[in-house]
C-alpha cells in the first residue's frame, strides 16, 4: 500500500510520492542523518513476495552499488520496511528521455550531449563487467542543473554469458509493453540482434541500444518498427533503417549512428570509449565557430585548464594527460597579471559536457584551455584549443605529433602560444614556465602515476604510489619531486594510521632531506617538510617556516593552506584559522578535499556549526567523501547528537572495517551514548586483530576507552602513544574539545604535556 507522509524507513522521512514504476513506488524522502533529499524505491506489495523480482531488486541494488560515476543514478542504501525491499537513491530532478521525446526530436548539439553522458556511463560500467540491457528513453534522466543519469540497472548482468536468464513479464512492468516471457530480457524495440535471438551478450548489445536510442533522439521516430514483436524482430535482425544523413543530418553523425547499428558485433565500435572519442569528435567540428577560423587574442586575466582527455587505447594512461594539464596549470599560475583555476575545481568537469559558459561562470574564468591526448607506442598526439568563454570563440588552436620524449617541448609550445595569444596583458614573459625537474621521461611518468595514487588516500593506492616514486628514483636519483613523493607517502600512511611513526619518521627525515637539497626553489619540497613537521616534531616551528615558505613559492596551493589551516587548529590558534580556510575554499572553491580537510580544521578550533556546514558541503560535492562524513560524526559526538553519531559511525564502518580510526569514533559514541556491551565488543575486535599482526594507533583504543569513561585505559593508550608516536597533532585532530577533558584528568595531564600539547 501507498507510504503516508510522514512515514519512517529506518532514517529516511517520506515527503511525497514521486511517480510508480513497473516494480513499485519511488517517494521523495528526508535523510534525518545527512540532511539531504532522497529518492526511496520500494517494492510493491504484490511483488515482495515473487523470488524472481526479489532476485531482480537484489541484483539491481548489488549492480549500482558497484557503479559510482556522475552519469549513473548513485544508489546510498538498501532496506525492509514491512517486509517489502527498498533502495535509497540519489533524488533527481527532471524528466526521462523518452518524455522529452514525446514532444518530437532533439538537436543535434542536444543528441550529442546525451549520447557522450549516456556512453560515459557505459564506459564506466562495461569496465566493471556490467551490461546494463535494457538501454532506452524511459531509462534515461534529463535532470534540471545538465547531467544526463542512466537509471534502471535492474536488468543488468556481471558477466557475458547471459542468455539463461528470462525476462519480466509486461503484468510486472506495464512499460514492457512489447516484452514477453521467454528466452530474452530487455524492452523489444531497443534490442540488439544477439539479444533478439537469445544469445549470449557483451557490451557492444548496449551500444547497439544506444545507437537506437540516438537515432530516435535525431528523428523523433524509432528505427525499428512494426505493430507486433515478430515484426519488429524481423526488423532489427534483417532491415536497415532510412539512413539520417538523408534527414540532413552531418556524415559523421550518420555514420556514427550507423555503425552502432550494425547487425553484426564485430563491426560496431569496439568500446564505449571509442563511441565517446567520435562523438566528442563531432560536437567539436559541430561547436567550431566560423568554420574554425579564429578571432585576434585580447586580454583575459583569468584562465582554466580543463583535464585533457585521454584518447590512448589504454584508460590507465589517463596519469599521463592529467599529468599535462597539471603542469600546464603550474606553469601559467607563475604568469604574472593571469589568475588560473585550481586543478581540483578545473577538473570537477572531467567527462561533463557542460557549456563552456557554464564553465567560465563557475570558475569565474574568461578563457578555457582544453585538449586531448592520444599515446600509442612512443608516438604521442596532442592536441589544444584555447577558447573564449563569453563567445566560443577559438582564440588558439594545434596539434603537435610528436615522439613521448618531446612532452617537456609540447607544454614549453602550449605555454608560449597562451602567452602570445594573451598579449599585451603577458608581455615580455617569454621564458620557459615549465620546469624539468628530470629529464628522463619514463621518470616523469611513473612520478605522475605515483601523485594520482596518493591523492586518492586509500592505503592501497597510497602504497602503489609510494612504489612509483621509489621506481622513478631508480631511473633519475636527482629527482627532488619524487623525493617529496616518497616523503608524503609514508607522511599520510602514519597519519591515517596505516603505520606507525616508528616504522615511517627516519624515512620521511631522510626523503625530505635529499628533496630540499636537490631544489629548495620548489614548493613541493617545502609542503612535505612542513607535513612531516607536524606529524612528527614536537617543535612547531619548523613546520610553520616550511608552510609559509611553500605558500610564498605557491601562494593559491589550495592544498597546503588547508594543511595550515589544520596545522594552526592543533596548536591551539583558534582565531587564525577561519582567514587560513577562507583562503583554501576560494583558490578551490569546487574541492571536496578542501571542504572536508578544512572542516576538520574547524572542528578542531571549537567552530563546530561551521566545521558541519563544510562537511556537508563536502559531501554535497562529493557524497561518498569519507573525509566529509568523518568530519560530520566528530561534530555530531562533540554536540551529543548520539543518534545521528551512532548511525554515521555504523555506515563508515560498513564501509571500512579495516579503519580503526572509524571503529575508534564509533565506539566513543556508543560509549557516551549508554551502550557500552557495543563499545567493549568494537574493543575487543581491535585488541583479537593487533594480536594477529594487524597495527592499530594507539589513539584508537583510546577513543573507546573515553567512550567509556575509563580513565585507566586512556591513561594506558596514552602512555604508548607517547612511546611510539610523534606529538600530540593527531590527539588534537580526533578528540577535539574531548582532549580538554582529558587533559584536565591528573594522570594524563604530563603525558600529554610531553607530547608538546600547547597550554
Amino acid at each position: 500500500m501507498p507510504l503516508a507522509i510522514g512515514t519512517r524507513l529506518g532514517p529516511y522521512e517520506i515527503q511525497a510520492s514521486a511517480g510508480t514504476g513497473g516494480m513499485g513506488e519511488v517517494y521523495r524522502a528526508r535523510d534525518t542523518r545527512l540532511e539531504r533529499i532522497v529518492a526511496i524505491k520500494i517494492l510493491s506489495d504484490h511483488l515482495s513476495s515473487d523470488p524472481e523480482v526479489q532476485l531482480r531488486f537484489q541484483r539491481e541494488a548489488r549492480t549500482i552499488s558497484s557503479l559510482n560515476h556522475p552519469h549513473i543514478c548513485q544508489l546510498f542504501d538498501v532496506g525492509a520496511h514491512d517486509g517489502a525491499s527498498f533502495l535509497v537513491m540519489e533524488f533527481l530532478e527532471g524528466q526521462t528521455l523518452a518524455e522529452r521525446l514525446a514532444n518530437g526530436p532533439l538537436p543535434l548539439d542536444q543528441c550529442l550531449k546525451i549520447g557522450i553522458e549516456v556512453a560515459e556511463g557505459l564506459e564506466k560500467a562495461h569496465r566493471s563487467g556490467v551490461i546494463h540491457r535494457d538501454l532506452k528513453p524511459a531509462n534515461i534522466f534529463l535532470t534540471q542543473d545538465g547531467p544526463t543519469k542512466l537509471l534502471d540497472f535492474g536488468l543488468a548482468k556481471s558477466g557475458v554469458d547471459l542468455s539463461a536468464v528470462k525476462i519480466a513479464t509486461a503484468a510486472r512492468d506495464p512499460e514492457l509493453d512489447l516484452t514477453f516471457p521467454g528466452s530474452t530480457m530487455g524492452t523489444v524495440p531497443y534490442m540488439s540482434p544477439e539479444q533478439a535471438r537469445g544469445e549470449s551478450l557483451n557490451a557492444r548489445s548496449d551500444l547497439f541500444s544506444l545507437g537506437i536510442v540516438l537515432y530516435e533522439m535525431a528523428t523523433g521516430e524509432r528505427p525499428f518498427n512494426g505493430t507486433t514483436v515478430a515484426m519488429i524482430f524481423d526488423s532489427i535482425l534483417h532491415h536497415e533503417p532510412p539512413s539520417l544523413s538523408e534527414s540532413g543530418f552531418s556524415h559523421g553523425y550518420s555514420g556514427a549512428v550507423s555503425r552502432l547499428m550494425a547487425k553484426s558485433p564485430h563491426d560496431r565500435c569496439e568500446s564505449a570509449h571509442e563511441l565517446i572519442e567520435r562523438l566528442r569528435e563531432i560536437q567539436r567540428a559541430l561547436q567550431s565557430p566560423g568554420n574554425g577560423k579564429t578571432r585576434p587574442g585580447r586580454k583575459i586575466p583569468s584562465i582554466a585548464v580543463l583535464p585533457f582527455a585521454n584518447l590512448s587505447a589504454e584508460p590507465d594512461n589517463q596519469y599521463f594527460s592529467d599529468g599535462l594539464s597539471e603542469d600546464l596549470i603550474s606553469a601559467l599560475a607563475r604568469l604574472q597579471g593571469l589568475q588560473v583555476a585550481s586543478r581540483t575545481s578545473a577538473f570537477r568537469f572531467r567527462g561533463e559536457n557542460t557549456d563552456i559558459r557554464e564553465i567560465g561562470r563557475q570558475l569565474k574564468v574568461e578563457a578555457l584551455l582544453e585538449g586531448s591526448v592520444r599515446r600509442s607506442g612512443k608516438r604521442l598526439r596532442v592536441t589544444a584549443q584555447l577558447v573564449n568563454v563569453a563567445d566560443g570563440y577559438h582564440l588558439w588552436s594545434e596539434r603537435y605529433d610528436r615522439e613521448v620524449n618531446d612532452v617537456f617541448e609540447i607544454q614549453d609550445e602550449i605555454t608560449a602560444a597562451i602567452i602570445k595569444t594573451l598579449e599585451p596583458a603577458l608581455a615580455g614573459q617569454q621564458q620557459a614556465l615549465t620546469r624539468r625537474h628530470s629529464e628522463n621521461v619514463q621518470a616523469y611518468e611513473l612520478y605522475l602515476k605515483g601523485r594520482r595514487l596518493w591523492d586518492q588516500r586509500a592505503e592501497s593506492s597510497l602504497r602503489a604510489g609510494l612504489e612509483c616514486f621509489r621506481a622513478a628514483l631508480e631511473l633519475d636519483p636527482d629527482y627532488a619531486l619524487a623525493y617529496a613523493g616518497v616523503a608524503d607517502s609514508f607522511s599520510i600512511l602514519t597519519a591515517y594510521g596505516h603505520m606507525s611513526v616508528g616504522e615511517a619518521k627516519q624515512r620521511v627525515e631522510a626523503a625530505v632531506r635529499k628533496s630540499l637539497e636537490l631544489d629548495a626553489t620548489l614548493a613541493e619540497p617545502h609542503f612535505s617538510m612542513a607535513l612531516s613537521a607536524t606529524i612528527f616534531a614536537r617543535d612547531s616551528g619548523p613546520a610553520e617556516r616550511h608552510y609559509r615558505k611553500a605558500l610564498e613559492i605557491e601562494p593559491n596551493s589550495s592544498a597546503t593552506l588547508a594543511y595550515f589551516s589544520l596545522f594552526l587548529a592543533t596548536r591551539h590558534r583558534y582565531e587564525e584559522v577561519p582567514p587560513v580556510v577562507r583562503s583554501a575554499i576560494e583558490a578551490d572553491p569546487l574541492s571536496p578535499f578542501v571542504r572536508g580537510l578544512t572542516g576538520l580544521s574547524l572542528q578542531c578550533a571549537r567552530m563546530h556549526h561551521q566545521a558541519m556546514e563544510n562537511a556537508r558541503q563536502a559531501i554535497e560535492l562529493q557524497p561518498n567523501s569519507v573525509l566529509g562524513l568523518w568530519t560530520l560524526l566528530m561534530v555530531y559526538c562533540t554536540l551529543g547528537e548520539w543518534d545521528q553519531a551512532t548511525e554515521l559511525g555504523e555506515t563508515l564502518v560498513s564501509v571500512s572495517r579495516r579503519s580503526g580510526l572509524f571503529m575508534g569514533h564509533l565506539g566513543l559514541a556508543y560509549g557516551l551514548s549508554g551502550q557500552s556491551e557495543k563499545a567493549l565488543a568494537l574493543l575487543r575486535e581491535l585488541h583479537q586483530r593487533q594480536q594477529v599482526g594487524e597495527y592499530f594507533n594507539p589513539a584508537h583504543f583510546m577513543l573507546i576507552h573515553f567512550g567509556l569513561g575509563d580513565y585507566e585505559g586512556i591513561h594506558a593508550s596514552l602512555l604508548t602513544y607517547l612511546q611510539e608516536s610523534g606529538n600530540s597533532w593527531g590527539l588534537e585532530i580526533i578528540f577535539g574539545s574531548f582532549l580538554d577533558r582529558i587533559a584536565a584528568h591528573s594522570s594524563c595531564a604530563e603525558l600529554l604535556r610531553q607530547l608538546g600539547r600547547p597550554d
